[in-house]
């Protein structure tokens, strides 16, 4: 997966530019999933350049990136503050010491991650018991999801999805998973989690919507409906804020 980041053709820095409503939609959940938390240690996992460093930073004294992509490490390092400590790592194997941290973070990783089981392992293995997990799924249940399965009569199952494509042949494809959220809310609870809350997120994801609406309407319409249409897994993003339990 490092290798796709690290492609000399790609840049996921210019991948966000056109994404300011998908980052701020993001930003909204990370806010209201950790409004009034305080933690001395969180580590933001497969956190790329930092993007969202600047948000986890304001709820934790110490905050760490873990990221396999080298490139995208020296960008991080070059960015974000001499505070940050930058490592290398992946989501299976973070080479983090064993209850080490208060707050796990980790968003758009899972989506590459057809096998989810190890990692949620790996996460329970460095939190302190009583620790949180922030995570976000790509997910297969999703409005649009939904509405197929009602016409066509099939169920909702994990999508996978190749992202090789005439444009990008030079790059290697890498897996991409739609996961379904009864599935990953299940894992969690197997591994060892409870589940607090959880939100949907970047719900008015449509280049449509998004050429005929400002994004601060757009927002607006996020900020009131990220908790509500979570009830019915209606956006493509989950966010579930969870607890590892006392063992």
């Amino acid at each position: 997966m490092a290798s796709y980041y690290d492609d000399p053709h790609y840049s996921y820095l210019d991948y966000w530019t056109s994404r300011k409503y998908e980052h701020e939609s993001e930003v909204l959940a990370i806010n209201r999933l950790l409004s009034g938390q305080k933690f001395s240690s969180a580590v933001d996992i497969g956190g790329g350049f930092g993007r969202l460093i600047p948000v986890l930073s304001q709820y934790a004294k110490k905050v760490i990136l873990i990221e396999p992509s080298l490139k995208l490490q020296a960008q991080a390092k070059k960015q974000l503050p001499k505070s940050i400590s930058v490592l290398p790592g992946t989501a299976q194997k973070t080479r983090l010491p064993d209850h080490s941290q208060n707050l796990v973070q980790i968003i758009r990783v899972i989506h590459h991650l057809p096998e989810p089981r190890p990692t949620f392992i790996e996460l329970g293995r460095i939190l302190k018991p009583g620790g949180y997990l922030l995570l976000e799924f790509a997910n297969s249940a999703n409005f649009k999801a939904q509405i197929k399965s009602f016409v066509t009569g099939k169920p909702i199952l994990p999508i996978a999805i190749d992202l090789r494509s005439a444009k990008n042949i030079r790059r290697k494809s890498i897996p991409f998973v739609n996961h379904h959220p009864h599935a990953i809310k299940k894992l969690l609870r197997q591994t060892g989690f409870e589940i607090i809350r959880t939100l949907s997120v970047s719900n008015f994801r449509s280049p449509f919507l998004k050429k005929i609406l400002p994004l601060p309407v757009l927002l607006g319409l996020e900020s009131f409906s990220q908790s509500f249409l979570s009830r019915f897994h209606f956006g493509p993003s989950i966010f579930i804020l969870a607890r590892k339990l006392d063992k």
